[in-house]
Parts: C-alpha cells; structure tokens; sequence
C-alpha cells in the first residue's frame, strides 16, 4: 500500500523539482520589479541573440492584476453586500426575491470566458470597438465574483440571531441602523470569508 502511494506521488514530486529547478534562478530582482514600458517582444528577442540581459519582467503583469482585483473587488463587494441584506431583511416572500434569486443562481454556473466576453461586449457597445482597458477586466471579474458575495453574506446573515435583532428593535432603534450597527458587525467575520472566496474563485 505505501509503495503505490509513493509511486502515485513520484510524477507530483518530479514536477514540483523541476518547476523549482527552473523557476528559482530567474526569481530575481530584476524581473520582479523591472518596468516594462516601451519593451517589446522584439527588444527581448534582440537581447537573447546578443547575449545581454533579457529586460522584460513580471512588473506589469503583478501591478495590473492586483489593479483589476481591487477595481472588482470594489464594484462587487458593495452590490452583492447590499443584495443580500435586501434578500435577507426586506425581501422575504417577494416576487423581486424569486427573481433576485433566480438571477444570482444563473451567475453562479456563468463561465469566466462568457462574463469577459460579456464585459468586452458591453464596452464595446458604450464606448465604441477598440476600448481596451483594465477596468474591463474588473468588470468582468465582478460578474463572477457578485453571486458568491451575494450567497455567502445572505447565509451569514440567516445565521444571526433574532433575538439580537428583537432587543434592538425593543430599544427603539429603527430597522437600517439596526441592519448596520448589529447585524452586519455581527457577520462580519463571515462576510470577509465570502468576499476572500469571491477573490479566490475569480
């Protein structure tokens, strides 16, 4: 039994060590941080023949992904926050609801290739053919990422209970302020996770 395993985990390890092999080395300060304005694929190619340093780097590529996740995370996080409170604290029993939840259900199985093409689509539409930018791409993560928002907050807050909710009504304190000084800090632990998993799954 312990021989299969190892066998089973030979090909995993050997693929671990040569990515590591080959990938450490060129780990370097240069490609991380090199900017890689007015580099182009030709300026690399002449610096392989000639024997000089390759100036293309990872600069750019880590700088916009980041961009694009937090412009995503800043569209979606405040819709599918404000979605699920309404699902959750007001909507109950409501057509809107059904319609609500049908529409995040549909999100939930929209692959990524359809909610670029989607957002690529919709730019092109308002803005004309050839609008490149990033803001596309946080557009399109959004879609993603808003139906897992919406699902994880509207379970964290069916998981509050009411009795919190009845002895701050009983204050006197109205319905909104208590929604934001009580339950959402409430749930706010699992309202982070949501979002973490949101990020993770776009």
């Amino acid at each position: 039994m312990y021989g299969a395993f190892l066998v089973a985990l030979l090909p995993l390890i050997s693929v671990i060590w040569t990515v590591l092999e080959r990938g450490v080395p060129g780990l370097s300060y240069n490609f991380l941080f090199t900017s890689m304005n007015g580099v182009t694929g030709a300026v690399d190619n002449d610096a392989v023949e000639g024997g000089t340093p390759v100036l293309g780097g990872a600069y750019h590529a880590v700088l916009g992904t980041l961009q694009i996740t937090l412009w995503a995370t800043l569209i979606s996080v405040p819709i599918g926050l404000l979605t699920a409170v309404y699902l959750v604290e007001y909507g109950s029993g409501k057509t809107l609801t059904k319609a609500i939840t049908f529409f995040v259900d549909v999100m939930t199985g929209i692959p990524s290739i359809v909610a670029g093409l989607f957002a690529a689509a919709l730019f092109t539409l308002l803005f004309g053919p050839g609008t490149r930018t990033g803001f596309v791409a946080a557009v399109a993560l959004s879609v993603l990422m808003i139906p897992v928002v919406v699902r994880s907050t509207e379970e964290m807050l069916k998981i509050v209970p009411n009795e919190l909710r009845e002895a701050s009504y009983a204050l006197g304190v109205r319905k909104w302020r208590t929604i934001t000084k009580v339950v959402i800090p409430t749930a706010i632990s699992g309202i982070a996770s949501g979002v973490t998993l949101s990020i993770a799954r776009a």
